[in-house]
Protein backbone atom coordinates (compact mmCIF):
# COMPACT_ATOMS: atom_id res chain seq x y z
CA UNK A 1 0.00 0.00 0.00
CA UNK A 2 2.78 2.58 0.89
CA UNK A 3 4.36 2.20 -2.43
CA UNK A 4 0.96 2.59 -4.45
CA UNK A 5 0.83 5.93 -2.61
CA UNK A 6 4.22 7.04 -3.07
CA UNK A 7 3.64 6.23 -6.81
CA UNK A 8 0.12 8.21 -6.61
CA UNK A 9 2.06 11.39 -5.07
CA UNK A 10 4.42 11.63 -7.97
CA UNK A 11 5.17 14.74 -9.47
CA UNK A 12 5.94 13.52 -12.59
CA UNK A 13 2.91 11.16 -13.97
CA UNK A 14 1.28 12.46 -16.45
CA UNK A 15 -2.54 13.56 -16.10
CA UNK A 16 -4.10 10.67 -18.11
CA UNK A 17 -1.72 7.86 -16.43
CA UNK A 18 -5.02 6.17 -15.22
CA UNK A 19 -7.48 6.84 -17.58
CA UNK A 20 -8.24 3.71 -18.27
CA UNK A 21 -8.97 2.80 -14.54
CA UNK A 22 -12.50 2.39 -13.22
CA UNK A 23 -12.58 3.27 -9.21
CA UNK A 24 -14.46 4.01 -6.26
CA UNK A 25 -13.58 5.01 -2.72
CA UNK A 26 -15.46 4.19 0.95
CA UNK A 27 -13.90 5.88 3.53
CA UNK A 28 -14.20 5.02 7.86
CA UNK A 29 -14.22 7.53 9.71
CA UNK A 30 -15.12 9.93 12.88
CA UNK A 31 -16.76 12.97 11.73
CA UNK A 32 -15.80 14.33 15.66
CA UNK A 33 -12.04 14.86 14.29
CA UNK A 34 -10.71 17.46 12.36
CA UNK A 35 -9.13 15.53 9.89
CA UNK A 36 -12.23 13.17 9.03
CA UNK A 37 -11.76 11.00 6.47
CA UNK A 38 -8.82 12.68 4.99
CA UNK A 39 -6.95 9.66 3.21
CA UNK A 40 -10.41 8.68 1.48
CA UNK A 41 -10.40 12.14 0.29
CA UNK A 42 -7.07 13.12 -0.56
CA UNK A 43 -7.23 9.67 -2.61
CA UNK A 44 -10.60 9.99 -4.51
CA UNK A 45 -8.81 14.07 -5.66
CA UNK A 46 -5.83 12.11 -6.59
CA UNK A 47 -7.52 9.69 -8.57
CA UNK A 48 -9.06 12.01 -10.21
CA UNK A 49 -6.24 14.17 -10.80
CA UNK A 50 -4.29 11.44 -12.65
CA UNK A 51 -7.42 10.71 -15.08
CA UNK A 52 -9.13 7.59 -13.40
CA UNK A 53 -13.23 7.32 -13.84
CA UNK A 54 -15.15 7.05 -10.71
CA UNK A 55 -17.74 4.18 -10.81
CA UNK A 56 -19.58 5.75 -7.82
CA UNK A 57 -19.25 9.50 -6.17
CA UNK A 58 -16.79 9.29 -2.96
CA UNK A 59 -18.62 7.24 0.06
CA UNK A 60 -17.89 8.89 3.58
CA UNK A 61 -18.54 5.94 6.91
CA UNK A 62 -19.47 8.06 10.11
CA UNK A 63 -18.68 6.42 13.24
CA UNK A 64 -20.86 9.33 14.95
CA UNK A 65 -23.90 8.47 12.91
CA UNK A 66 -26.62 6.68 14.47
CA UNK A 67 -26.61 4.06 12.46
CA UNK A 68 -22.86 3.75 12.13
CA UNK A 69 -20.60 3.09 8.92
CA UNK A 70 -23.98 1.36 7.43
CA UNK A 71 -25.88 4.65 6.94
CA UNK A 72 -23.78 5.63 3.93
CA UNK A 73 -22.34 2.21 3.21
CA UNK A 74 -26.10 0.76 2.12
CA UNK A 75 -26.79 3.31 -0.74
CA UNK A 76 -22.72 3.64 -1.60
CA UNK A 77 -22.56 -0.53 -2.40
CA UNK A 78 -25.81 -0.60 -4.16
CA UNK A 79 -24.78 2.00 -6.45
CA UNK A 80 -21.13 0.57 -6.87
CA UNK A 81 -22.86 -2.56 -7.73
CA UNK A 82 -25.58 -0.88 -10.44
CA UNK A 83 -22.66 0.26 -11.81
CA UNK A 84 -20.14 -2.72 -12.31
CA UNK A 85 -23.08 -4.50 -13.46
CA UNK A 86 -23.16 -1.65 -16.67
CA UNK A 87 -19.84 -1.88 -17.47
CA UNK A 88 -19.40 -6.11 -16.60
CA UNK A 89 -23.06 -8.03 -17.10
CA UNK A 90 -23.53 -11.21 -15.51
CA UNK A 91 -23.83 -13.99 -18.36
CA UNK A 92 -27.27 -15.14 -19.64
CA UNK A 93 -28.47 -17.39 -17.06
CA UNK A 94 -26.87 -16.19 -14.18
CA UNK A 95 -28.48 -13.96 -11.40
CA UNK A 96 -27.31 -12.10 -8.58
CA UNK A 97 -27.48 -13.75 -4.79
CA UNK A 98 -30.41 -13.18 -2.93
CA UNK A 99 -30.24 -11.08 0.24
CA UNK A 100 -31.21 -14.10 2.08
CA UNK A 101 -28.53 -16.42 0.93
CA UNK A 102 -27.40 -18.72 3.33
CA UNK A 103 -24.59 -18.02 5.31
CA UNK A 104 -22.48 -20.92 5.94
CA UNK A 105 -20.15 -20.91 9.43
CA UNK A 106 -16.79 -19.75 8.31
CA UNK A 107 -14.61 -22.24 10.62
CA UNK A 108 -15.16 -26.08 11.32
CA UNK A 109 -15.28 -27.12 15.51
CA UNK A 110 -14.87 -30.23 17.04
CA UNK A 111 -15.32 -30.25 21.04
CA UNK A 112 -15.53 -33.20 23.54
CA UNK A 113 -15.38 -32.57 26.90
CA UNK A 114 -11.66 -31.90 29.02
CA UNK A 115 -10.57 -34.14 32.03
CA UNK A 116 -8.70 -33.26 35.18
CA UNK A 117 -5.25 -34.16 33.72
CA UNK A 118 -6.37 -31.78 30.54
CA UNK A 119 -7.47 -28.97 32.71
CA UNK A 120 -4.32 -28.99 34.78
CA UNK A 121 -2.14 -28.53 31.96
CA UNK A 122 -4.16 -25.29 30.71
CA UNK A 123 -3.03 -22.05 30.92
CA UNK A 124 -3.92 -19.08 33.21
CA UNK A 125 -4.70 -16.86 29.77
CA UNK A 126 -5.62 -18.08 26.59
CA UNK A 127 -3.39 -15.02 25.26
CA UNK A 128 -0.60 -16.60 26.94
CA UNK A 129 -0.30 -19.00 23.58
CA UNK A 130 0.13 -15.76 21.25
CA UNK A 131 2.11 -13.67 23.91
CA UNK A 132 4.32 -11.30 22.04
CA UNK A 133 7.57 -10.13 22.83
CA UNK A 134 5.94 -6.57 23.92
CA UNK A 135 3.41 -8.03 26.22
CA UNK A 136 4.10 -7.55 30.09
CA UNK A 137 2.11 -9.01 33.19
CA UNK A 138 1.28 -5.63 35.09
CA UNK A 139 0.49 -5.90 38.70
CA UNK A 140 -2.63 -3.90 40.48
CA UNK A 141 -0.47 -1.73 43.55
CA UNK A 142 -3.71 0.97 43.58
CA UNK A 143 -7.31 1.07 42.35
CA UNK A 144 -8.44 4.13 44.48
CA UNK A 145 -11.56 6.45 43.62
CA UNK A 146 -10.89 9.77 42.49
CA UNK A 147 -14.07 11.48 42.60
CA UNK A 148 -16.32 12.14 45.61
CA UNK A 149 -18.82 9.23 46.66
CA UNK A 150 -21.62 11.60 46.01
CA UNK A 151 -20.77 12.78 42.35
CA UNK A 152 -22.52 10.51 39.71
CA UNK A 153 -19.44 9.66 37.65
CA UNK A 154 -16.73 6.62 39.53
CA UNK A 155 -13.01 8.05 37.94
CA UNK A 156 -10.45 5.76 39.21
CA UNK A 157 -6.76 5.93 39.18
CA UNK A 158 -5.45 2.68 38.66
CA UNK A 159 -1.38 2.31 39.39
CA UNK A 160 0.41 -0.65 37.72
CA UNK A 161 3.60 -2.72 38.59
CA UNK A 162 5.37 -3.11 35.20
CA UNK A 163 9.13 -3.61 35.88
CA UNK A 164 11.51 -2.35 33.20
CA UNK A 165 8.71 -1.14 31.03
CA UNK A 166 10.05 2.43 29.81
CA UNK A 167 7.67 4.55 28.33
CA UNK A 168 7.74 8.13 27.04
CA UNK A 169 5.02 11.60 27.35
CA UNK A 170 1.94 10.68 24.97
CA UNK A 171 2.52 6.87 24.52
CA UNK A 172 -0.60 4.55 25.10
CA UNK A 173 -0.86 1.32 27.48
CA UNK A 174 -3.36 -1.39 26.41
CA UNK A 175 -5.35 -3.54 28.39
CA UNK A 176 -7.03 -6.79 27.78
CA UNK A 177 -10.20 -6.86 29.76
CA UNK A 178 -12.57 -10.13 30.69
CA UNK A 179 -16.27 -10.43 30.76
CA UNK A 180 -17.32 -10.33 34.53
CA UNK A 181 -18.39 -13.53 36.64
CA UNK A 182 -22.32 -12.51 36.67
CA UNK A 183 -22.30 -11.98 32.99
CA UNK A 184 -20.91 -15.03 32.04
CA UNK A 185 -23.57 -16.78 34.47
CA UNK A 186 -26.23 -14.24 32.03
CA UNK A 187 -25.09 -15.64 29.15
CA UNK A 188 -24.86 -19.38 30.05
CA UNK A 189 -28.61 -18.61 31.42
CA UNK A 190 -29.89 -17.46 28.17
CA UNK A 191 -28.00 -20.66 26.20
CA UNK A 192 -29.63 -23.14 28.45
CA UNK A 193 -32.53 -21.72 29.02
CA UNK A 194 -33.20 -22.26 25.33
CA UNK A 195 -32.23 -25.92 25.35
CA UNK A 196 -28.23 -25.09 24.69
CA UNK A 197 -26.61 -26.61 26.50
CA UNK A 198 -22.43 -26.59 26.33
CA UNK A 199 -20.28 -27.39 29.68
CA UNK A 200 -17.88 -24.76 30.81
CA UNK A 201 -15.06 -27.44 30.94
CA UNK A 202 -16.25 -28.28 26.73
CA UNK A 203 -12.33 -28.77 25.19
CA UNK A 204 -13.02 -27.17 21.76
CA UNK A 205 -10.98 -27.04 18.46
CA UNK A 206 -11.19 -24.77 15.77
CA UNK A 207 -9.81 -24.95 12.54
CA UNK A 208 -9.68 -23.40 9.07
CA UNK A 209 -12.62 -24.23 6.55
CA UNK A 210 -11.62 -21.86 3.60
CA UNK A 211 -7.84 -20.93 3.34
CA UNK A 212 -8.94 -17.41 2.54
CA UNK A 213 -10.58 -16.99 5.94
CA UNK A 214 -7.74 -17.14 8.06
CA UNK A 215 -8.24 -17.79 11.82
CA UNK A 216 -7.34 -15.37 14.95
CA UNK A 217 -4.12 -16.66 16.35
CA UNK A 218 -5.74 -17.21 19.90
CA UNK A 219 -8.16 -19.46 18.20
CA UNK A 220 -5.32 -21.73 16.92
CA UNK A 221 -5.28 -23.75 20.06
CA UNK A 222 -7.15 -26.30 22.31
CA UNK A 223 -9.65 -23.82 24.51
CA UNK A 224 -12.76 -24.52 26.63
CA UNK A 225 -16.30 -22.99 26.62
CA UNK A 226 -15.20 -21.46 29.61
CA UNK A 227 -12.31 -19.84 28.28
CA UNK A 228 -13.93 -18.26 25.30
CA UNK A 229 -16.42 -16.80 27.61
CA UNK A 230 -14.56 -15.02 29.86
CA UNK A 231 -11.80 -13.98 27.19
CA UNK A 232 -12.95 -14.17 23.89
CA UNK A 233 -16.69 -13.43 23.63
CA UNK A 234 -17.57 -9.79 23.93
CA UNK A 235 -20.91 -10.41 26.19
CA UNK A 236 -21.11 -6.58 26.16
CA UNK A 237 -21.02 -5.77 22.12
CA UNK A 238 -23.97 -4.26 20.29
CA UNK A 239 -25.27 -6.62 17.80
CA UNK A 240 -24.64 -5.60 13.89
CA UNK A 241 -26.98 -6.49 11.09
CA UNK A 242 -25.01 -9.79 10.11
CA UNK A 243 -26.14 -11.17 13.97
CA UNK A 244 -29.69 -10.66 12.47
CA UNK A 245 -29.08 -12.32 9.38
CA UNK A 246 -27.50 -15.34 11.19
CA UNK A 247 -30.31 -15.69 13.22
CA UNK A 248 -32.80 -15.04 10.70
CA UNK A 249 -31.05 -18.61 9.27
CA UNK A 250 -31.40 -20.18 12.62
CA UNK A 251 -35.24 -19.46 13.77
CA UNK A 252 -38.07 -21.33 13.07
CA UNK A 253 -40.02 -19.08 13.73
CA UNK A 254 -41.63 -16.68 10.65
CA UNK A 255 -42.70 -13.87 13.36
CA UNK A 256 -38.46 -13.89 14.37
CA UNK A 257 -37.43 -14.43 11.08
CA UNK A 258 -39.20 -11.60 9.61
CA UNK A 259 -38.42 -9.30 12.16
CA UNK A 260 -34.53 -10.23 11.90
CA UNK A 261 -34.93 -9.53 8.10
CA UNK A 262 -35.97 -6.36 8.42
CA UNK A 263 -32.82 -5.47 10.05
CA UNK A 264 -30.84 -6.41 7.84
CA UNK A 265 -32.43 -4.59 5.08
CA UNK A 266 -31.69 -0.80 4.16
CA UNK A 267 -35.43 0.06 4.72
CA UNK A 268 -35.30 -1.67 8.58
CA UNK A 269 -32.15 0.47 9.33
CA UNK A 270 -34.50 2.71 11.56
CA UNK A 271 -36.07 0.06 13.52
CA UNK A 272 -32.41 -1.60 13.87
CA UNK A 273 -31.06 1.72 15.39
CA UNK A 274 -34.47 1.48 17.88
CA UNK A 275 -33.85 -1.76 18.89
CA UNK A 276 -30.80 -2.43 19.12
CA UNK A 277 -27.63 0.82 18.84
CA UNK A 278 -29.99 3.83 20.75
CA UNK A 279 -30.82 1.37 24.17
CA UNK A 280 -27.80 -0.37 23.74
CA UNK A 281 -29.40 -3.82 24.01
CA UNK A 282 -26.34 -6.18 24.07
CA UNK A 283 -25.94 -9.89 22.20
CA UNK A 284 -26.95 -11.68 25.13
CA UNK A 285 -30.15 -9.78 25.41
CA UNK A 286 -30.58 -10.17 21.71
CA UNK A 287 -30.55 -13.74 22.25
CA UNK A 288 -33.01 -13.84 24.65
CA UNK A 289 -35.39 -12.01 22.94
CA UNK A 290 -35.11 -14.53 20.11
CA UNK A 291 -35.41 -17.76 21.68
CA UNK A 292 -36.41 -20.06 18.34
CA UNK A 293 -33.20 -18.89 16.60
CA UNK A 294 -31.46 -19.68 20.01
CA UNK A 295 -32.25 -22.92 20.59
CA UNK A 296 -30.51 -23.87 16.72
CA UNK A 297 -26.88 -22.64 18.32
CA UNK A 298 -23.62 -24.96 17.37
CA UNK A 299 -20.52 -23.76 18.38
CA UNK A 300 -19.72 -22.61 15.06
CA UNK A 301 -22.55 -20.48 14.79
CA UNK A 302 -21.56 -18.87 18.12
CA UNK A 303 -18.29 -17.99 16.71
CA UNK A 304 -19.56 -16.23 13.93
CA UNK A 305 -22.68 -14.09 16.22
CA UNK A 306 -19.89 -13.27 18.97
CA UNK A 307 -17.94 -10.10 18.38
CA UNK A 308 -14.01 -10.85 20.33
CA UNK A 309 -13.20 -8.61 23.50
CA UNK A 310 -10.78 -5.67 22.01
CA UNK A 311 -8.08 -4.28 24.02
CA UNK A 312 -8.71 -1.32 25.50
CA UNK A 313 -6.40 1.69 25.17
CA UNK A 314 -5.82 3.96 27.83
CA UNK A 315 -3.42 7.12 27.73
CA UNK A 316 -0.26 6.92 30.55
CA UNK A 317 -1.44 9.15 32.65
CA UNK A 318 2.17 8.15 35.12
CA UNK A 319 5.67 9.65 34.29
CA UNK A 320 8.69 6.73 34.14
CA UNK A 321 10.70 9.67 35.52
CA UNK A 322 8.68 10.39 38.42
CA UNK A 323 7.04 6.73 38.79
CA UNK A 324 10.03 4.37 37.35
CA UNK A 325 8.55 0.71 37.20
CA UNK A 326 5.14 1.92 37.18
CA UNK A 327 2.24 2.77 35.21
CA UNK A 328 -0.73 5.19 36.12
CA UNK A 329 -4.39 5.12 34.15
CA UNK A 330 -7.35 7.32 34.03
CA UNK A 331 -10.29 5.42 34.34
CA UNK A 332 -14.07 6.60 33.75
CA UNK A 333 -16.41 4.00 34.64
CA UNK A 334 -18.75 3.49 32.47
CA UNK A 335 -22.44 2.53 33.64
CA UNK A 336 -25.57 4.57 32.84
CA UNK A 337 -29.56 4.21 31.86
CA UNK A 338 -31.61 4.06 28.78
CA UNK A 339 -35.19 2.95 28.26
CA UNK A 340 -34.13 -0.91 28.76
CA UNK A 341 -34.61 -2.63 32.53
CA UNK A 342 -30.68 -3.14 33.20
CA UNK A 343 -28.10 -0.61 33.86
CA UNK A 344 -25.68 -0.58 31.35
CA UNK A 345 -21.76 -1.29 31.91
CA UNK A 346 -19.11 -0.83 29.73
CA UNK A 347 -17.30 -4.46 30.04
CA UNK A 348 -13.52 -3.15 29.84
CA UNK A 349 -14.21 -0.09 32.56
CA UNK A 350 -16.15 -2.43 34.98
CA UNK A 351 -13.87 -5.20 34.55
CA UNK A 352 -10.36 -2.48 35.28
CA UNK A 353 -12.38 -0.92 37.75
CA UNK A 354 -12.97 -4.54 40.07
CA UNK A 355 -9.37 -5.24 39.85
CA UNK A 356 -7.34 -5.85 43.38
CA UNK A 357 -4.29 -5.47 45.02
CA UNK A 358 -2.05 -8.18 43.62
CA UNK A 359 -4.33 -9.01 41.13
CA UNK A 360 -2.75 -9.33 37.12
CA UNK A 361 -3.50 -8.44 33.73
CA UNK A 362 -1.83 -8.41 30.30
CA UNK A 363 -0.23 -5.05 28.80
CA UNK A 364 1.57 -3.77 26.65
CA UNK A 365 2.72 -0.46 25.45
CA UNK A 366 2.46 1.64 21.97
CA UNK A 367 3.68 5.05 20.90
CA UNK A 368 0.31 7.19 21.11
CA UNK A 369 -0.67 10.20 18.53
CA UNK A 370 0.73 13.22 20.72
CA UNK A 371 4.16 14.21 19.99
CA UNK A 372 5.67 17.07 22.67
CA UNK A 373 8.66 19.18 22.23
CA UNK A 374 11.86 17.98 23.67
CA UNK A 375 12.98 21.33 23.93
CA UNK A 376 12.23 23.01 27.17
CA UNK A 377 12.60 26.56 26.47
CA UNK A 378 9.30 25.71 24.37
CA UNK A 379 5.86 26.85 25.77
CA UNK A 380 3.73 24.02 25.58
CA UNK A 381 -0.32 24.63 26.20
CA UNK A 382 -2.35 21.75 27.29
CA UNK A 383 -6.00 21.59 27.25
CA UNK A 384 -7.39 18.27 29.11
CA UNK A 385 -10.60 17.96 30.83
CA UNK A 386 -11.67 15.50 32.73
CA UNK A 387 -9.35 12.39 32.18
CA UNK A 388 -8.41 13.88 28.92
CA UNK A 389 -5.69 15.19 31.39
CA UNK A 390 -3.99 12.01 32.15
CA UNK A 391 -1.44 12.68 29.11
CA UNK A 392 -0.60 15.70 30.61
CA UNK A 393 0.18 14.49 33.84
CA UNK A 394 2.73 12.26 32.00
CA UNK A 395 4.36 15.06 30.44
CA UNK A 396 3.85 17.44 33.73
CA UNK A 397 5.49 15.46 36.42
CA UNK A 398 8.54 14.46 33.50
CA UNK A 399 9.42 18.38 33.01
CA UNK A 400 9.00 18.62 37.04
CA UNK A 401 11.51 15.81 37.56
CA UNK A 402 13.62 17.51 35.33
CA UNK A 403 13.35 21.20 36.59
CA UNK A 404 13.04 22.59 33.68
CA UNK A 405 9.25 24.06 33.48
CA UNK A 406 7.76 27.01 34.63
CA UNK A 407 4.72 29.29 35.28
CA UNK A 408 5.92 30.99 32.09
CA UNK A 409 6.26 27.66 29.49
CA UNK A 410 4.32 25.24 30.99
CA UNK A 411 -0.04 25.63 30.87
CA UNK A 412 -2.39 23.55 31.50
CA UNK A 413 -6.08 24.16 31.43
CA UNK A 414 -8.28 21.73 33.18
CA UNK A 415 -12.00 21.24 33.10
CA UNK A 416 -14.69 19.57 35.44
CA UNK A 417 -18.01 20.05 37.13
CA UNK A 418 -17.00 20.52 40.74
CA UNK A 419 -14.02 21.50 42.09
CA UNK A 420 -14.24 19.49 45.65
CA UNK A 421 -15.86 16.34 43.84
CA UNK A 422 -14.16 15.60 40.30
CA UNK A 423 -10.81 17.93 40.05
CA UNK A 424 -8.91 14.82 38.82
CA UNK A 425 -5.24 14.51 40.79
CA UNK A 426 -6.37 17.60 41.93
CA UNK A 427 -3.46 17.56 45.62
CA UNK A 428 -0.62 16.06 42.21
CA UNK A 429 -1.16 19.57 40.09
CA UNK A 430 -1.25 21.88 43.21
CA UNK A 431 2.34 20.65 44.29
CA UNK A 432 3.62 21.72 40.94
CA UNK A 433 1.48 24.44 40.60
CA UNK A 434 2.97 25.71 44.18
CA UNK A 435 6.43 25.12 43.30
CA UNK A 436 6.01 27.65 40.35
CA UNK A 437 6.46 25.26 37.87
CA UNK A 438 2.60 24.68 36.42
CA UNK A 439 0.85 27.67 35.22
CA UNK A 440 -2.95 26.07 36.37
CA UNK A 441 -6.06 27.57 34.87
CA UNK A 442 -9.27 25.62 36.26
CA UNK A 443 -12.81 25.60 34.72
CA UNK A 444 -15.51 24.36 36.80
CA UNK A 445 -18.91 23.91 35.33
CA UNK A 446 -21.21 23.56 37.81
CA UNK A 447 -19.97 26.17 40.15
CA UNK A 448 -20.93 29.18 39.25
CA UNK A 449 -24.73 30.55 37.77
CA UNK A 450 -23.55 29.90 34.20
CA UNK A 451 -21.58 27.28 32.66
CA UNK A 452 -18.08 27.63 32.49
CA UNK A 453 -15.92 25.56 30.37
CA UNK A 454 -12.26 25.39 29.37
CA UNK A 455 -12.64 27.48 26.50
CA UNK A 456 -14.37 30.11 28.24
CA UNK A 457 -10.84 30.25 30.51
CA UNK A 458 -8.91 30.12 27.36
CA UNK A 459 -10.79 33.50 25.62
CA UNK A 460 -10.30 34.73 29.36
CA UNK A 461 -6.44 34.81 29.19
CA UNK A 462 -6.27 35.49 25.67
CA UNK A 463 -3.11 37.42 25.72
CA UNK A 464 -1.44 35.12 27.62
CA UNK A 465 -2.46 32.57 25.10
CA UNK A 466 -1.73 34.65 21.72
CA UNK A 467 1.86 35.51 23.80
CA UNK A 468 2.94 31.53 24.16
CA UNK A 469 1.61 30.94 20.66
CA UNK A 470 3.93 34.20 19.11
CA UNK A 471 6.72 32.12 21.57
CA UNK A 472 6.65 29.14 19.12
CA UNK A 473 3.91 27.33 21.75
CA UNK A 474 2.92 23.49 21.24
CA UNK A 475 -0.87 23.00 21.77
CA UNK A 476 -2.21 20.01 22.68
CA UNK A 477 -6.25 19.28 23.04
CA UNK A 478 -7.61 15.87 24.57
CA UNK A 479 -11.01 14.55 26.10
CA UNK A 480 -14.49 13.62 25.28
CA UNK A 481 -14.80 14.05 21.42
CA UNK A 482 -17.89 15.71 21.41
CA UNK A 483 -18.45 19.01 20.98
CA UNK A 484 -14.79 20.59 23.46
CA UNK A 485 -12.31 19.78 20.47
CA UNK A 486 -14.25 22.10 17.99
CA UNK A 487 -15.24 24.75 20.58
CA UNK A 488 -11.93 24.84 21.82
CA UNK A 489 -10.20 25.20 18.64
CA UNK A 490 -13.07 27.98 17.50
CA UNK A 491 -11.08 29.66 20.86
CA UNK A 492 -7.84 29.61 19.75
CA UNK A 493 -8.85 30.69 16.27
CA UNK A 494 -10.71 33.54 18.31
CA UNK A 495 -7.51 34.43 20.42
CA UNK A 496 -5.62 35.05 17.05
CA UNK A 497 -7.97 37.32 15.43
CA UNK A 498 -8.67 39.01 18.57
CA UNK A 499 -5.51 39.49 19.66
CA UNK A 500 -3.16 38.90 16.87
CA UNK A 501 -5.46 41.60 14.67
CA UNK A 502 -5.99 38.67 12.28
CA UNK A 503 -9.17 38.34 10.08
CA UNK A 504 -11.35 35.04 10.64
CA UNK A 505 -9.70 33.83 7.14
CA UNK A 506 -6.07 34.81 8.27
CA UNK A 507 -6.35 33.24 12.12
CA UNK A 508 -7.91 30.24 10.91
CA UNK A 509 -5.08 29.50 8.16
CA UNK A 510 -2.80 30.32 11.18
CA UNK A 511 -4.15 27.09 13.22
CA UNK A 512 -3.83 25.17 10.40
CA UNK A 513 -0.30 25.87 9.82
CA UNK A 514 0.06 24.79 13.27
CA UNK A 515 -1.78 21.73 12.69
CA UNK A 516 0.23 20.72 10.03
CA UNK A 517 3.76 21.29 11.34
CA UNK A 518 2.53 19.07 14.70
CA UNK A 519 2.18 22.58 17.16
CA UNK A 520 -1.68 21.97 17.28
CA UNK A 521 -2.89 18.22 18.44
CA UNK A 522 -5.83 16.64 19.00
CA UNK A 523 -6.77 13.25 20.75
CA UNK A 524 -9.76 12.63 21.82
CA UNK A 525 -12.44 9.78 22.10
CA UNK A 526 -15.99 8.93 21.79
Amino acid sequence: MKSFWRFLLRKNLPPDILCRLKFGVFGLGDSSYAKYNFTAKRLYKRLLQLGANPLVPLGLGDDQHDLGYDAAADPWIENLWSSILRFHPLPVGIEPLSKQYKIEPRWNVVSHFSTIKEESRRPHSIYSYIRKPSDFVATVIENSRLTSSDHFQDVRLIKLKCPNQKYNPGDVVSLRPRNLDWKIEEFRQVLSSNGVDIPPETIINIREKDPEISLPDVLNYELTFQQLCTEYFDLMAIPRRHTFQLLAQLTDSELEKEKCLEFTSAEGQQDFYTYTCRPRRNIVEVLQDFPHATKNLTLEVLLDIMSPIKPRDFSIASSYKAHPDEIHILLAVVKYKTKLTKERFGLGSNFLAGLKKGDEITAWIKKGSFKFPQESDVPVIMVGPGTGVAPFRNYIFDRYVENNSNKKNLFLFFGCRYKEKDFLCKSDFKQIYDSHKLNLITAFSREEEHKVYVQDKIRDNKQLVWEALENNAYVFVAGSAKNMPQEVRKTFIEVCQECGHLSLEEATKYIEILEKTGRYQTECWS
